[in-house]
Order: structure tokens, then sequence, then C-alpha cells
């Protein structure tokens, strides 16, 4: 991914349909348990009328609120989200945390009401305030973003740190994201570590994901495969896409555990299944090197054009460099060009050389020469053969995680 940090973030199509199956499918979870009913009569002392009275009406005041948070719930039931909006707006502008935050996502998104970052920022810090911890994630998310308020990293972590030390997953994979980036917070990859590792044990993929990571690339004193390999199987078996391609590539490297083709193949696989450019693009590299797998360039060809027409550059090189050089396809330079002008301007350096280099008289395909693997991963290089052709690609590992999460 090109863009870093939080600007990758925006809000789409993902957050709306996490959005909707919270709402849809388990509105009980936005609504506090209803407070028990006193065990005895008023136990004012004589002298102090007034505060039983105080506390009674408190405690009415608390039933009222509660049974608005059902009956809105019952409307979320029912996706009569205009009439959960009508019942938690008073509510909200009273400061009532539950309300405040369940309107303010409902605001955010456009439902019931007219879609406004600034409103559900609004609505996120009256919840925040009153100590809602969903709504201290989701006040730092929008200051994390800019989305509603003016972009602040430091306040973001602050709200991050509340709701993180309360045991808040995704407040804790916030925090963490944060403490790696560097952004409000003095960059710590130890303490990066320390808030993924506790999202991680709360069975958080993306936090898992980004722990395995983190180990499987630490330049910090932290790289470890043995945790890498862990970490990244917790988040690969909860089908965390990133996940999957990364396991596979620890698997066809041999780290973290020993050599294994076929257990690489099975992880690219599935995450080739979901439609991901880089593990479509391994398969067509293990394909073409014959690694685990009968070399059979025809095959090569077809994962690297699933990979390239996903707007992966490096399938979109190799697969041109495959037209060059006739490999599983007849020469066509016509094809090359194009598949490397596609990579260029995906920023692919080897493509553009490839370009200046191309020539317009075609290569048999029996003078095909053995292509050399160009490592764009944490391994060493190695050290390059003689070749007459551009050197191929070797196999990808995602890219490091970039974003924080709000729900998962």
């Amino acid at each position: 991914m090109s863009k870093q940090g939080f600007n990758a973030l925006r809000p789409g199509l993902l957050r709306l349909v996490l959005l909707l199956l919270i709402l849809c499918l388990c509105p009980a979870g936005y609504l506090a348990a209803a407070p028990a009913a006193p065990a005895g009569g008023d136990t004012a002392q004589a002298g102090q009328p007034q505060a039983g009275t105080q506390d009674s009406a408190a405690v009415e005041k608390e039933s009222a609120d509660t049974e608005i948070l059902k009956r809105a719930g019952k409307a979320l039931d029912k996706k009569d989200y205009r009439s959960a909006v009508d019942m938690l707006t008073p509510l909200a502008n009273k400061k009532n945390g539950e309300a405040a935050f369940i309107l303010g996502r409902l605001t955010q998104a456009g439902m019931g009401t007219k879609q406004s970052n600034t409103r559900a920022a609004q609505y996120f810090k009256i919840a925040a305030d009153q100590g809602d911890i969903r709504g201290q994630n989701a006040y730092g998310m929008a200051l994390a973003m800019g989305e509603g308020v003016r972009r602040n990293f430091l306040e973001a972590s602050q709200w991050f740190t509340k709701a993180a030390e309360q045991g808040h997953a995704e407040a804790q994979y916030n925090l963490g994201y944060l403490y790696s980036q560097g952004r409000g917070v003095k960059k710590s990859e130890e303490k990066a570590i320390e808030w993924y590792n506790r999202a991680a044990n709360q069975g958080m993929a993306e936090a898992q994901y980004s722990l395995g990571w983190i180990y499987m690339n630490s330049k910090d004193g932290h790289q470890d495969d043995t945790k890498a390999v862990h970490w990244l199987g917790k988040a690969a078996e909860q089908d965390h896409v990133k996940a999957q391609n990364n396991l596979g590539f620890m698997y066809a490297q041999g780290r973290g555990h020993a050599l294994d083709y076929t257990k690489a193949m099975q992880w690219y696989q599935k995450a080739a299944d979901q439609g991901y450019g880089p593990a479509q693009y391994n398969i067509g590299y293990m394909y073409e090197q014959g690694a685990g797998v009968t070399q059979e360039y025809s095959k090569a060809v077809e994962w690297y054009r699933k990979a390239a027409e996903n707007n992966e550059p490096s399938a979109q090189y190799s697969l041109g460099l495959m037209y060059e050089q006739g490999t599983g396809v007849p020469v066509s330079l016509t094809e090359a060009k194009k598949w490397y002008e596609l990579a260029a301007k995906n920023g692919d350096k080897d493509a553009k050389k490839a370009l200046q280099q191309i020539k317009p008289k075609k290569q048999p395909a029996a003078a095909k020469t053995q292509k050399q693997d160009k490592k764009k991963t944490a391994d060493k290089p190695q050290k390059k053969k003689e070749q007459s052709q551009p050197p191929a690609k070797q196999a990808k590992q995602a890219k490091q995680p970039q974003k924080a999460a709000d729900k998962k």
C-alpha cells in the first residue's frame, strides 16, 4: 500500500457493513444491563430527607433512561433507525454516554439521520467524557483520522489510553499502532508490542497480524521468527488475508518452521481465494520456479494474470517478462510493453528499466535463460547470476500494518 498511517483509513463500505451487522444482528451489545432494584426501603437517616428523595429521583431517572435505551434497541432490531435516533437524541443531549455513542455511530453512517462526521464526533466526545470506553475509542479515532474534528494524534493517544487501560481491545490496538509509528507518542516498538499483545490476547486478528509483522521484520531487536509464525498463524486462522500470505511466505522461506512448500502453498491459496493480489502472485511464482509444485509456466502465467488484474505491480512486471521471453505464452512485445507500463505506473522500478531495454525484435522461447530471483523481502539479497533477461521478482510478504482499527 502506498499511503501510510491513518491517511490510509477512510470511512467506506467496510465500516458501513460492520456497523450494519452490529446494529442489525446484536443491538443488545450497545445496551447496558438494567440496574438492580434496591434491596430494601429508603435508608436515609432522620434529618436528611432530601438525600433519600434525591437518591430515589436518580434511580427513577436511570430506570427511565434504561427503558428508553431498551426501546431504541428494539427499533434497531427492526431497522427503524429514524425512531431510534428520535429516542436517543434527548438522552445524548442530557449527557447519557451510551446513547451518545450509539447516536454517534448512526450519525457517522447516516442511518436514520443525515450523515455528519462533525456531529458524530460531538456525540463521541459526550460519550467519552461520560466514561463510555467505546466512546473514548471512537473519539480517539475521530481525532487520529481528522474526521469531524481537527486531527490531533496527541489527544487521540490520550483517549485511546483511557479505553485501553480498561481493557478495550480496539483501543489497545490503536494505541499500539501510534507507538509503532511515533504519532502523538514517542515511537517505541516495545510499547507497540505491549499494547498489540494485550489486544491480540483478546483474539483481535489485526493485532495478532501486527505482532507477527513486527516479529517478522523488526530491526529494533525484537525479530523472532518463532513468535512471528505463532501470531501470524493465530490471525491466519481467523481468515486475516495478509497473515495468511505472510504465513505462507514464512513456510516458503523456512523461517520459524522447517521449509515446507506444501504448507506455503496452502496458505497462499487461502489468501488468493479471497482475491489477495500478493498471494496470487506468490502462487504464480511457485509455479514458475517449480517450488513445491511441478514447474508449469502456463499456470504461472494464469496466476500472474490474476494478480496483475488486481493491480499487483510485481505480477504486472512478471507477466510482461513472460510475454517478452515467450515463457508460458507466445512472445508478444506488445503485451510485454502493456504490462510493463502498468507496473511502471504503479512504481515498479524493474518495469521502468525493462521499458527502456525492451527490443523490437522477437526473442525465441528457446533462447530463454533462467531468470534470477530478486529479493523484495526481509531476507538478505542473494548474489545475482549472469543473465541476459531482466530479473524475475521473488515471493512477497504483505506490507506493514498501516491503519488503526475502529471495530472488528
